[in-house]
Order: structure tokens, then sequence, then C-alpha cells
């Protein structure tokens, strides 16, 4: 979703983040984007991937998987799911953090900022990333980064 907001719409304090109050007193687009279902859908090859290139730590790799490939009890049968972070799990949000990073941080300054004619900003609330911009040219283009690298917007 491509929100205007025109100078002063929230004040200082009412905001969340620096950056956020900044787009607020100056006026600026936001581009708030939905990650659908993704601690349901996070790859679990991916995921360990992006853990071996930071871990070196074995047994705490094999401690992750073993979280991964937990599974459910589900009506008296075990699944074990092939994607996704364990639900309630007290590794969930650290697992989502690296993944959100090596994806989504690293997909905003490599293939988006350079697109950029102003400047653009990226703050991640839980699992509900925004980009704020002060141009909306710059808001659209990053709207049309998504479209092509298949990341939802709301």
């Amino acid at each position: 979703m491509l929100v205007r907001l025109p100078a002063g719409t929230v004040s200082a304090s009412g905001a969340g983040s620096p950056v956020a109050r900044a787009v607020c007193r100056a006026g600026g687009w936001v581009l708030e984007i939905d990650i659908r279902k993704f601690f349901d859908t996070l790859d679990h090859g991916h995921l360990r991937t992006l853990l071996r290139r930071r871990i070196r730590d074995g047994v705490l790799l094999r401690l992750i998987g073993k979280w991964l490939n937990a599974g459910a009890l589900e009506e008296g049968a075990l699944s074990r799911p092939d994607a996704g972070t364990p639900q309630g799990g007290v590794i969930s949000p650290l697992l989502a953090n690296v993944y959100l990073h090596e994806v989504l941080d690293e997909w905003f300054e490599r293939d988006v900022k350079p697109r950029l004619k102003g400047r653009g900003f990226l703050s991640v609330m839980r699992t509900t990333p925004s980009c704020s911009s002060l141009r909306e040219e710059d808001a659209r283009r990053v709207m049309e980064c998504c479209r092509n690298d298949s990341v939802s917007t709301a």
C-alpha cells in the first residue's frame, strides 16, 4: 500500500522510529509491504544456507535444525513441515530476523537504493516492513522493484 504523508501528519513523539518521525515531519511517501504467511513459508534450505554463512558452530546448527524439524501433533498425527518456523517457538523471531536481514535488508541496499533519486529508508516493525521516501517517484520505483522481485505489497 502506497500512502502520502503530508508534512506534520504525526507528531514526532507519536511516530515509532527516527526514520518515521523524519518522514512525518517533512512529508513523504510510505510503501507498506505485507509478508504473507512469512513464518509458515520460510524455506528451510535457504535459511540453513544463510545460517551456515554466519554460524561456524556445528552443535548450534544441529540444534536449530532440530527446532525446524520438530513438527507438531495435529489430531494425533505428527507432521514435520518442509517450510516455516516453529509456531510459538522461542527461536522463530531470531530465525525470522536472520532471514529478513539477508533477504529484505540486503535486497533493499543492493537493488532498491541504487534506483532512487532521493533518500529512501527501510524500517521493519516485527514482520511488516515499510519503506519511506520523501519523493513519490522513488516510492513508485520501490513498488516496481517489489513487483519484479516477487515481494507482495498490500
